[in-house]
């Protein structure tokens, strides 16, 4: 509070200065800063805003929403060209197994392949994969409870944020 009062003080003795003709050089050039300044911030508004604005788009990191979403281990569900088509892929890897349904319970990502009778099995823990018949997924008790969806039910239950486990 002390210092705007002080500033304040300080612009009214300048302005008073200014107005009756008592003012040097110095003066002059402080009165007219104080008068510009506002002016500059005025003017570089647009500059400002298209300045963000070329960053923003010059970013690679898509700001409407992630094209895949983390399940585990860096296994991801990751839309594929149409908008009803989803992959699996692995870790550090852009492309991955189109999948119909999908289903987990950690540490394991079960998932179907378009077109396939079998299911790719994922270990995160271990880090293996196999693959298994459906009738071994359903007859396992290990494997019995992962809850099997399609990918695009599954798509909605990822949160784009956090990956699951």
């Amino acid at each position: 509070m002390a210092i705007r009062a002080r500033l304040s003080r300080w612009l009214d003795n300048r302005i008073w200065r200014f107005t009756i003709d008592e003012w040097d050089r110095r003066d002059v050039f402080v009165s007219f800063c104080v008068i510009r300044s506002g002016d500059l911030l005025q003017n570089l508004r647009p500059v400002a805003f298209l300045t963000v604005f070329v960053c923003l788009c010059s970013c690679e990191g898509n700001l409407f929403g992630p094209e895949s979403r983390e399940i585990a281990g860096g296994y991801r569900l990751k839309r594929a060209g149409n908008p009803g088509q989803f992959a699996l892929t692995i870790p550090y890897e852009d492309g991955g197994l189109i999948i119909d349904e999908i289903g987990w319970r950690e540490p394991f990502i079960a998932a179907r392949a378009s077109g396939s009778e079998y299911w790719d099995l994922i270990d995160t823990a271990h880090a293996r994969h196999i693959r298994v018949s459906d009738l071994e997924l359903k007859s396992n008790p290990i494997y019995q409870s992962i809850q099997i969806k399609s990918a695009e039910i599954a798509w909605k239950d990822l949160n784009r944020y956090k990956r699951l486990w």
